[in-house]
């Protein structure tokens, strides 16, 4: 299956219009982003999904709402949230950050009336975003112009990008910018998510955060850190490894959350060139919690957030979206090293490369194949020859490294353990 045949599952009908599935900070609930004038007038929407199986056959899944829709507050903003039962498998849609330069390769999704007498009538249209407008509206073209009884219908629709990891939702649309008698040029107008961001504010006791859950607190990824695949011990003695990382991960989630650490570090984390968006992909915390993790298990002190701007010194996390991490070694050179200290750390973690064969660069071999002059770089005083004074290692560095000595831990014990964790790994990362 394609990237694009994915697009349906997160667009759904509602009444004679269209809305967005996202799913917020909230485990109970997820949100169809829609537009206000789809569901004038009526607070029981009928909204209905539908997707196609692997034989082409139809499915069409009403979805239960929860209490009434949230509308906007200023009737120039036409933007509203419904809520729903929640669905499991929309997790992959995250927020575009439209700061971006990179504004083509976006679709506008929707249920166009046009396509009404289809029993399955998704249709997609490849648009760029242009211009901010009046209110904070954005106006996007159509990459072939399509009439405005084309598009009815596709209002409340989402605006989303395709990435190979993920899918960014830059906002919802209105309508079409004029009328066909005014202009041909297929041009819309849509809402950023500021407009959501907008109503979750005006009703935070009844509404969360247009975030994935993980980004409100770390515990949501207990169950998804060091998975230590295809280590050759007995199972219960990989449980107990597992069990303790997990446990000193868990001490870490009262003083830390990815909302913090965005907060603090911005876009900081990701490597150069990798779209903003990113920010809150699932993977990339992952990778913080177990650098995170790591890192405590080879201090006695508690780390707080203070002692990680220390700690950035000597090893920091770098995050990009990559099917070969590697690929990216010019990029990484031209990210914001600035915090690195000479003899640091650069530990990479990456969207789909998560288990790569290389794992570390020789110092050599980068100053060999790397082209970026110290002029481009943005880099610690400390560091004079950078090609030798930092290291690059991806975090799948410390799991391989657990794996390939796994006959250290064949008379591990529960007391034992911590000990023997910290004795086998100290220095690997």
């Amino acid at each position: 299956m394609s990237r694009i045949d994915l697009l349906p599952k997160f667009t759904v009908k509602v009444e004679g219009g269209s809305g967005c599935l996202f799913q917020p900070i909230n485990d109970e609930y997820c949100y169809v982003l829609t537009a206000n004038h789809v569901i004038s007038g009526n607070n029981a929407p009928s909204i209905i999904r539908q997707n196609l199986d692997e034989n082409g056959n139809l499915i069409n899944e009403a979805l239960e709402i929860i209490g009434e829709p949230f509308r906007h507050s200023d009737n120039n903003k036409d933007a509203a949230i419904i809520k729903v039962k929640k669905i499991a498998d929309i997790d992959s849609i995250l927020r575009a950050d439209l700061s971006s330069e990179k504004r083509e390769g976006f679709y506008l999704c929707g249920h166009p009336n046009s396509r009404i007498n289809n029993a399955y009538s998704w249709r997609e249209n490849k648009i760029s975003i242009e211009n901010r407008k009046q209110y904070g509206y954005i106006e996007a073209e159509l990459s072939r112009v399509a009439t405005r009884s084309e598009i009815v219908g596709q209002s409340g629709g989402g605006i989303i990008k395709i990435e190979d990891s993920c899918f960014l939702l830059a906002g919802i649309q209105k309508q079409m910018t004029v009328s066909d008698a005014q202009e041909t040029l297929g041009r819309i107008d849509f809402m950023p998510l500021s407009f959501f961001d907008e109503i979750i504010d005006e009703n935070d006791t009844e509404l969360s955060k247009l975030f994935p859950p993980y980004i409100g607190s770390f515990e949501r990824l207990l169950n998804e850190i060091f998975p230590f695949e295809g280590i050759q011990i007995a199972s219960q003695k990989k449980i107990l490894i597992q069990n303790e990382l997990k446990v000193i991960a868990k001490s870490l989630c009262e003083d830390f959350t990815p909302q913090k650490l965005i907060d603090i570090y911005k876009d900081s984390l990701l490597v150069l060139g990798t779209d903003k968006g990113v920010i809150s992909h699932k993977e990339l915390w992952i990778s913080f919690l177990e650098l995170l993790s790591i890192n405590q298990l080879h201090n006695e002190q508690k780390i707080t957030l203070e002692e990680l701007k220390h700690i950035h010194k000597s090893k920091k996390l770098y995050f990009t979206d990559s099917k070969e991490w590697i690929s990216k070694l010019e990029d990484i050179y031209r990210s914001d090293l600035s915090e690195v200290e000479k003899g640091g750390l650069i530990v990479i973690g990456s969207t789909i490369d998560t288990k790569p064969t290389t794992i570390e660069l020789d110092k050599g071999f980068i100053g060999d194949i790397c082209t970026v002059p110290n002029k481009e770089m943005n880099i610690n005083n400390t560091v004079t020859e950078p090609f030798n004074d930092l290291t690059i290692v991806h975090i799948f560095k410390f799991q391989k490294y657990v794996i390939d000595n796994y006959r250290e831990f064949a008379v591990i014990t529960s007391a034992n353990s911590l000990q023997k964790i910290k004795d086998v790994t100290q220095g690997v990362i």
